[in-house]
């Protein structure tokens, strides 16, 4: 399934500013949990990169949005099956 473009010129939506465990002290009451750092779906690191790529509700490094099958990275277009990313001709095999 394709995923839509947004208004990037790119063909993916805007990247989003990062979520940030780091908070100034005694932002947090005791006993509250500090928000959840960013993992990117490519690699599962932590993604502390000023900006992200938002892709079907899983947070990217711009770097990992590449093909599965051929590595290819993918610019302008990308299909999603199974919390993977496809280019158009191994999406369609």
């Amino acid at each position: 399934m394709p995923i839509p473009g947004g208004g990037s010129g790119r063909g993916f939506p805007q990247p989003s500013p990062p979520r940030t465990n780091a908070a100034p002290p005694g932002s947090f009451p005791a006993g509250r949990a500090v928000p959840p750092r960013s993992v990117c779906e490519g690699c599962q690191r932590v993604i502390s990169d000023r900006f992200l790529l938002r892709l079907n509700d899983s947070l990217w490094h711009e770097q990992c949005v590449q093909c599965t099958s051929c590595k290819e990275p993918l610019h302008t277009t990308c299909f999603y099956r199974d919390k993977k990313l496809y280019c158009k001709l191994d999406y369609e095999k």
